[in-house]
């Protein structure tokens, strides 16, 4: 039997680097998110966790004649090229915890009891990181993608959380900016879903970021008309513009264009 996986024939993947949320596969063993449904489209979970048996290597023909079992060759081809697939995605500390098993199912039950220790104390972790995990200086687009990465990588070992604790802790998260909005949210009954309170808290960040710069535009505004309005003098009354003062200075001497003389003008000539 010939396996593929990602498009390749399986002899030619000597080293699988599967991967679910940037977490190595060993740490993904129940919920991996490749090796599972390459299993599954070809018919082969079965061989992992037990629920196809192991058939008897030798039977027994009519004539009393013994002779090799068709059956138990072709399971045997399908359980150690699982085997083989099994040790290609582990690391050496992984590969010792399965070293000397000689079929697919054992090495799965124990790598399946190897990770779920370490899979606990990952659980642990991650819960911590996401109870104090604050937004910061982060925008809400920023802050929601690492937030639910760190949610993603909890499903991905098995331990999802409820809807209730993510969103609360991403309230909490958002800080003191974002109080009314995280009141309102969790006010609201039901309670809002984790993947609806996402775009909320980012329209709300969109219309404070306006009204924000609105008020700018309205300062600037009024800085610009006081800075054009003429000054008081000490008497309290304004000072008179540089037009109006010269209209209020002597006028100068008339000037006759006839003949080039000052005192009267050229229709008085």
């Amino acid at each position: 039997m010939k396996l593929e996986v990602r498009g390749a024939p399986f002899e030619e993947n000597n080293r699988m680097n599967l991967e679910v949320g940037g977490i190595p596969f060993e740490e993904n063993i129940r919920m991996n998110l490749e090796f599972f449904p390459l299993l599954t489209s070809q018919d082969l979970l079965g061989f992992l966790d037990g629920s196809v048996p192991t058939p008897s290597p030798n039977v027994t023909s009519s004539n009393g004649i013994t002779q090799v079992n068709p059956t138990y060759i072709s399971w045997l081809t399908t359980d150690q090229t699982l085997l083989s697939l099994l040790y290609s995605s582990l690391t050496e500390e992984s590969m010792s915890e399965v070293l000397g098993l000689s079929h697919a199912h054992e090495a799965w039950t124990t790598l399946e009891a190897f990770f779920s220790n370490r899979s606990k104390t990952r659980e642990l972790q991650l819960k911590d990181e996401l109870q104090l995990i604050q937004q910061g200086s982060k925008s809400i687009a920023e802050f929601s993608r690492l937030f639910k990465g760190l949610c993603d990588q909890l499903t991905a070992i098995g331990r999802p959380i409820d809807n209730l604790d993510k969103v609360h802790w991403f309230l909490r998260a958002l800080g003191p900016d974002y109080k009314i909005f995280s009141t309102t949210m969790l006010s609201q009954l039901p309670l809002p879903s984790f993947a609806d309170i996402i775009p909320k808290a980012l329209s709300h960040e969109i219309f404070e970021r306006s009204m924000y710069q609105q008020s700018i535009n309205i300062g600037f505004y009024a800085q610009q008309n006081n800075s054009t309005r003429p000054k008081s003098t000490k008497s309290g009354k304004p000072k008179p513009s540089t037009a109006s003062a010269s209209k209020s200075s002597p006028s100068s001497p008339d000037y006759c264009q006839i003949c080039d003389k000052e005192g009267h003008l050229a229709k008085r000539c």
